[in-house]
C-alpha cells in the first residue's frame, strides 16, 4: 500500500464532505491533477484481494483519522470479463455486501450530480469479524470526465471498523402486529 500526500506534521482531524472527496480528491486523480494537501489518502487494492480488512488495517492504522477512518484509492475489478456490469466484491476471507443502493451526491453550488456513495459491510459467517468492517465507496459520475474511458475504474473508499457489534447488524425493522385483548 502506498501513500498520496502524506503531509508532514498533519493534523489527525479529516472529516471531507462527499463532495470534497469526489471533487477534490477523487476527480484530481483519475485527471492526473495534484491532490490536496490536507488529508492523506493510500494507494491499495480492497477488491479481490486475499488480505482480510483487520490485516489492512493493521498495517496501516497510523494513516488513520482520530483511530476511526482510512482513505484509500484503489480500483474496481469486473468479476467475468470487460464488458461485464458485476464487480469483484471479494476480500481475504470474506466479502463486501452492499448495504444500500448507493446515494447521489451533488454539488451544492450547481445542484449538479458528481458521484455516488454506496456503503458495504464486511460479511463472513462464523467469523468475529462478520459485520466488524464498512466501506464507503465512492464514484464519480462519467459526465465530469472528459474521457470516460480512461477513468481506469478508480474509487475513493472509507474504510472503517464497524462500532456495531456483529449481532447487531443493520436489518431492516418491522414492527410488531398490535394484539388487542377483548375482555367480556
Amino acid at each position: 500500500m502506498t501513500s498520496t500526500n502524506l503531509p508532514s506534521g498533519a493534523s489527525k482531524k479529516f472529516k471531507p464532505t462527499d463532495e470534497e472527496l469526489i471533487q477534490d480528491f477523487l476527480r484530481n486523480k483519475i485527471n492526473g491533477r495534484p491532490l490536496p494537501n490536507y488529508g492523506t489518502i493510500l494507494e491499495g487494492e480492497l477488491f479481490g484481494t486475499e488480505k482480510n480488512p483487520w490485516e489492512i488495517w493493521e498495517e496501516n492504522v497510523e494513516n488513520s483519522y482520530d483511530g476511526k477512518d482510512l482513505y484509500f484509492f484503489t480500483t474496481l475489478k469486473r468479476k467475468f470479463s470487460t464488458n461485464s456490469l458485476r464487480m469483484v466484491r471479494t476480500i481475504g476471507l470474506g466479502s463486501w455486501e452492499g448495504e444500500d443502493i448507493g446515494k447521489e451526491i451533488m454539488a451544492n453550488k450547481t445542484n449538479q450530480r458528481i458521484g455516488m456513495r454506496k456503503r458495504y459491510r464486511f460479511e463472513k459467517s462464523g467469523t468475529s469479524h462478520d459485520g466488524g468492517w464498512i466501506l464507503h465507496q465512492y464514484s464519480i459520475d462519467s459526465s465530469l470526465l472528459p474521457n470516460p474511458s480512461n477513468m481506469n475504474n478508480y474509487v475513493l473508499c472509507r474504510f472503517r471498523k464497524n462500532n456495531i457489534k456483529p449481532c447487531q447488524k443493520r436489518r431492516k425493522l418491522v414492527a410488531p402486529e398490535t394484539v388487542a385483548t377483548v375482555i367480556p
